[in-house]
């Protein structure tokens, strides 16, 4: 297939749906690359560089800097979270594991009770770790797998104090920079007020209708960088992660960001050898270390000609990252628009994608 057939193809999904905004990069390991965007906040921004707050999506990537930290000999994945955020109480907390942090397997919520009246007092992130401490688990670490931002919040605390630097400083030094992403933010630093003009403003969903100063277009949340959903960044900067992660963790300079064990870390399943783990969960939701594997059969799947093998995440946002190191593919789709209402687009797009690269 012509890739302008492609590109009209994603136009008229994009249009049926009546996305306002659409960013689209993939490529293969033919050298064929798909980009696509619709929409835009200033015309002084190129196609391609367009700034989205990506919601989840940042828990692959900060999920990368902690295996980076692990391959490096700095942190441990059977450590006990409370060996390294000692001021947490060791019960519930002491058999959290970082493993458990990453495999979505800690105990804890995905976001605390109360939530929106937590956002809407605009708390710190020492303020939620400080909470979370309080709320404790919902269930026994490795007793189960329940998707969790709280966890996601431990993790970035982790990473803090084992590069003894804020995370959103840590993730420009480790991983940022040295992929060479240089319009990639975990949290709109106090200097750059002008990102809060070019970024893309979010379709809101019916959770933050009511919602003033705390919700995903607030300075308040652009700002705070929480780990857990709190990145923005571009098509352009995510596809050149996406192909250092095709390229064993090397940049197309050959500029080492990871190992290639680190790599094959991340997008291995992980969750069939935790012990306690029921086998018919590990078998319908399996994840790597931070990056979920596509789900063919669940209804927030990547798509239905994705490979199984391949691993990413999507965000709340309306956003979609999957890459296949088999098949040497990945897929990067920004929008505006929530997933509670952009979900089967996003999978339409994947689909159509998937369909002329492989």
């Amino acid at each position: 297939m012509a890739l302008e057939d492609v590109n009209q193809q994603l136009h008229a999904i994009v249009s049926e749906a009546n996305l306002p905004f659409a960013d689209i990069e993939a490529g293969g390991v033919s050298g064929r690359h798909v980009r696509y965007s619709h929409g835009t906040t200033s015309p002084d921004v190129p196609p391609g560089q367009q700034l989205y707050l990506v919601a989840s999506v940042t828990k692959a990537v900060v999920a990368s800097l902690a295996l980076k930290l692990v391959g490096e000999g700095r942190l441990g994945l059977s450590e006990r979270v409370t060996d390294r955020i000692s001021e947490l109480p060791r019960a519930p907390f002491r058999s959290i594991t970082i493993r458990h942090l990453l495999t979505h397997t800690c105990g804890l919520p995905d976001q605390l009770p109360g939530s929106g009246q937590i956002r809407a007092s605009h708390c710190s992130l020492p303020e939620f770790l400080q909470l979370v401490g309080e709320n404790g688990t919902d269930y026994t670490p490795g007793a189960d797998c329940r998707y969790s931002s709280m966890g996601f919040l431990l993790l970035g605390e982790v990473i803090s104090r084992v590069v003894k630097q804020p995370l959103p400083a840590a993730m420009h030094t480790l991983v940022f920079e040295p992929t060479g992403m240089q319009n990639s933010w975990l949290g709109i630093p106090a200097d750059r007020d002008d990102l809060f003009d070019i970024a893309v403003r979010c379709e809101l969903p019916s959770w933050q209708s009511e919602a003033t100063d705390w919700d995903w277009n607030s300075v308040y949340w652009r700002r705070l960088g929480v780990p857990w959903g709190g990145l923005l960044s571009s098509t352009e900067d995510l596809g050149r992660f996406c192909r250092m992660m095709l390229n064993n963790g090397k940049t197309e300079d050959n500029v080492p960001v990871l190992t290639r064990a680190t790599v094959d870390a991340l997008a291995q399943e992980q969750t069939r050898n935790l012990f306690n783990l029921s086998e018919t969960t590990w078998r319908k939701r399996p994840w790597g270390y931070g990056w979920r594997f596509a789900w063919p059969e669940h209804s927030a799947s990547f798509g239905d000609l994705v490979p199984r093998t391949a691993v990413g995440h999507w965000g709340a946002t309306g956003t979609l990252l999957w890459l296949d190191l088999e098949s040497q593919i990945y897929v990067v789709i920004l929008t505006s628009t929530p997933f509670e209402k952009s979900r089967f687009v996003l999978q339409r797009l994947s689909n159509t994608i998937a369909s002329a690269l492989l």
